[in-house]
C-alpha cells in the first residue's frame, strides 16, 4: 500500500510542524496492537491470540468494506463489530469508504467520517469512535490539521516508538507482516519502547496461515504479542490515550 507523493511531502513537513504534539511518558512503556480494515481473521484469529494473553486491541474500521472480499480475504460484518466491542476491543475510525486522506478534500473527508461514526455508534450501542488511522497511510497537511481536532489520536504508518513528545495527529506505528525480519527485531523494538517509557504501536491486517502481503501468520503475531504481554503493559489505543491524559500513568 504505497503512499502518494502528497503523503510523502506531508510527512516530511508535518514532522517539522506537528499538528498535535503531546508528551508521552508511560513508566515501563506500553504497547498497542491494531488492525487496519478489519478482515474477519483479524478478530477470529488475531483477537483470539490477544485475548488468550489477557489483552485487547484496536480495530480501525471502514464500514463500506463490510461484507466484501478482497486481497485480505473476507472482511468483517456487523456481527464482528458487535462481537469485538462486546469482548472489550476498541472499534476506531478508518473513514467510511476507506479514503486516501492525502487525496481527499477536507469537507468530503469529514462528511465520510461522520457517516462512518454514525454507523459504528449504531452497532456498538452508542459508543463514539475517538481514535483514527489514515487508510493507506495517506495524509495531507490539511487533513492532518482537521482530524487533529476531530479525534483524540490519529495513527499513521511511520515506524518507530512514540516517546518524549509525539504527534498525536500522526502517531508512529510498526507493521507486522509475514515478510518482516524475524521475531528478534520486534523484541528489540518493544525493549526500546519500554526503556524510553514510550508507546510502541503495531499494526497488521489479516492473520492467516497464508496471509496477504499486508498480513501475518498466527505464529508471527503470537510471538510478538506473547513477548509484549510478558514484559509490560499492553493496551488498546483508547486506554493509552486516556492514561496519558492523567498525571503519571501506570505508576500505581
Amino acid at each position: 500500500m504505497r503512499a502518494s507523493l502528497s503523503t510523502h511531502l506531508a510527512r516530511k513537513f508535518g514532522r517539522l510542524l506537528p499538528a498535535k504534539p503531546l508528551p508521552v511518558k508511560w513508566k515501563g512503556g506500553v504497547v498497542s496492537f491494531t488492525f487496519d480494515d478489519f478482515p474477519k481473521t483479524a478478530l477470529a484469529i488475531g483477537g483470539e491470540i490477544l485475548e488468550r494473553h489477557g489483552v485487547r486491541g484496536t480495530y480501525y474500521t471502514a464500514l463500506d468494506l463490510a461484507n466484501t472480499t478482497g486481497s485480505l480475504g473476507p472482511m468483517f460484518d456487523n456481527r464482528d463489530v458487535r462481537a469485538a466491542h462486546k469482548r472489550g476491543h476498541e472499534i476506531a475510525c478508518h473513514t467510511f469508504r476507506h479514503l486516501d486522506c492525502g487525496r481527499t478534500d477536507v469537507d468530503t473527508l469529514l462528511k465520510d467520517i461522520a457517516d462512518n461514526d454514525a454507523g459504528l455508534r449504531a452497532l456498538t450501542g452508542g459508543s463514539v469512535p475517538v481514535n483514527f488511522a489514515f487508510p493507506f497511510g495517506g495524509i495531507s497537511i490539511s487533513a492532518k490539521r482537521a482530524l487533529a481536532h476531530r479525534f483524540q489520536s490519529c495513527r499513521g504508518i511511520g515506524c518507530g516508538v512514540n516517546a518524549g513528545t509525539a504527534d498525536f495527529a500522526d502517531l508512529r506505528a510498526n507493521h507486522v507482516y509475514d515478510a518482516d525480519d524475524g521475531d528478534e527485531s520486534f523484541r528489540q523494538l518493544i525493549d526500546r519502547g519500554r526503556a524510553s517509557d514510550g508507546w510502541t504501536i503495531f499494526y497488521t491486517h489479516d492473520v492467516a496461515p497464508r496471509p496477504s502481503p499486508f498480513g501475518c501468520t498466527p505464529a508471527r503475531l503470537e510471538a510478538v504479542v506473547a513477548y509484549a504481554a510478558a514484559t509490560g503493559a499492553v493496551l488498546p489505543v483508547r486506554d493509552v490515550v486516556a492514561g496519558l491524559a492523567r498525571p503519571n500513568p501506570a505508576l500505581s
